[in-house]
């Protein structure tokens, strides 16, 4: 009889003693980030990076000339003259963290530069914008969705702060997506941080569910930090070969150029030969004045920066944002307004160099050839241009003085309706 019963129940008991001791177990067993690790995931941009928290405290707190980088898919683009490239082949004494994925935008940012909290004190800090972001109902469910980490979701919600009224639109901001909303526990925690007035008593089912739930995104953190796929260094390390050994920033622009020539083919928008012919031309009549309505000057996304911007002042990073130019023939062709592209230049600069943080306004190269590989991605002669910037920012030790966001700013905020945009 006994044997029977450890036969039936036997098996479940021991998978519920593996599960409990892998949730509760010591950390020391599961956790310890290698130095490789960090230096494959420096280029990887996979999603155990981007939405994981081990990794990138492990880089802030071990190695002080990793470089954080926060942007999206551009960050991906990796030719001879793109950061991770120029940094290594010239030595210049520091090292590019890639942070980001296609369709990554400030409120993933923002997120993640909270759970990464003081670990980004007085760290230097890149964060490269880009005009796309600023679709008129902002980043959409899906591309939300699919850059979404429960984990920095379940860090911010369980921090113990007081509901500023940053932290409270925050709360509320992510409240409006999905996959936040089906998630009971992390909307249950949010909602009571939304929520005006002083923070009600959250439930002990609740507390006990959410630190549980934290409990094994920790743990599917720590495991899957141990290997990491996607590494782009061979890449990196391949590419150098292909610049000079001697650092002259005319000669390297000059040569972007030559490299962008020799990709590009006889379309009138300099854009990549390959991209070109299997993503434009077939379609290239139809999308002649398809964009007339194109406008990136009101969007929910200059809130979401707002709290990206009040992330990094809250720990004293010293960050440097960059707004890449456009593709100043491709717009031309679709139709969409340069004045309205100005505005979102003046709008979005303005925003960030009044705040005091470092800015490099890209707008004046749209019409220039080989800044871009295809209708938006930085590439070639553009990563020339950022490569110098990153580099005298890097030499700069003049320490940042921000200016307070006053409380009224999102106070007064209405939330966007909720509106799919064609990215």
């Amino acid at each position: 009889m006994k044997k029977k019963l450890w036969m039936t129940f036997g098996p479940l008991l021991i998978a519920g003693a593996v599960f409990l001791f892998i949730l509760f177990g010591p950390s020391s067993l599961f956790g310890g980030v290698s130095n490789g690790t960090v230096k494959k995931s420096a280029t990887s941009m996979s999603p155990t990076v981007v939405q994981g928290v081990a990794i990138q405290q492990k880089m802030l707190t071990t190695d002080k000339t990793y470089l954080p980088i926060f942007g999206s898919s551009e960050l991906s683009r990796v030719d001879p003259f793109h950061p991770n490239v120029f940094a290594e082949k010239y030595k210049r004494g520091y090292t590019p963290f890639l942070i980001g994925r296609p369709g990554t935008q400030s409120l993933s940012h923002y997120l993640d530069i909270k759970a990464m909290g003081n670990e980004l004190k007085g760290k230097k800090v890149v964060f490269v914008l880009s005009p796309q972001w600023f679709q008129p109902a902002g980043v959409d469910d899906g591309h939300f969705g699919g850059n979404f980490s429960p984990l920095q979701a379940y860090k911010f919600a369980m921090a113990d702060e007081p509901p500023t009224p940053e932290r409270r639109y925050a709360a509320k901001r992510l409240l409006t997506y999905k996959v936040v909303q089906n998630n009971t526990t992390l909307a249950t925690l949010l909602e009571n941080i939304a929520s005006p007035g002083p923070k009600t008593e959250i439930s002990m089912f609740t507390k006990l569910a959410a630190e549980t739930e934290m409990k094994v995104l920790q743990r599917k953190d720590d495991l899957e930090s141990k290997v990491i796929e996607g590494s782009r260094q061979d890449k990196v390390d391949k590419q150098q070969k292909d610049l000079p050994d001697t650092l002259n920033y005319t000669d390297l622009d000059n040569l972007a150029a030559e490299y962008g020539e020799s990709k590009v083919g006889d379309n009138p928008f300099f854009i990549k030969d390959s991209y070109y012919k299997k993503k434009i031309e077939p379609t290239i009549n139809q999308l002649q004045n398809s964009r007339t309505n194109l406008s990136y000057d009101e969007s929910p996304e200059y809130d979401d920066l707002q709290l990206v911007m009040d992330a990094f002042k809250s720990v004293g990073a010293d960050v440097l944002f960059i707004n890449p130019p456009v593709n100043g023939a491709w717009y031309d062709y679709i139709g969409a307004s340069r004045e309205k592209l100005q505005l979102y230049y003046d709008k979005s600069g303005e925003q960030v160099k009044k705040q005091g943080f470092h800015y490099y306004d890209m707008s004046r190269y749209s019409d220039t050839p080989y800044f871009l590989e295809d209708t938006i991605h930085l590439s070639w002669r553009g990563w020339v241009a950022i490569d110098k910037e990153i580099d005298a920012f890097m030499k700069d030790k003049t320490k940042p003085t921000y200016h307070k966001t006053p409380k009224q700013y999102y106070i007064k905020k209405a939330l966007p309706p909720k509106k799919e945009e064609d990215k």
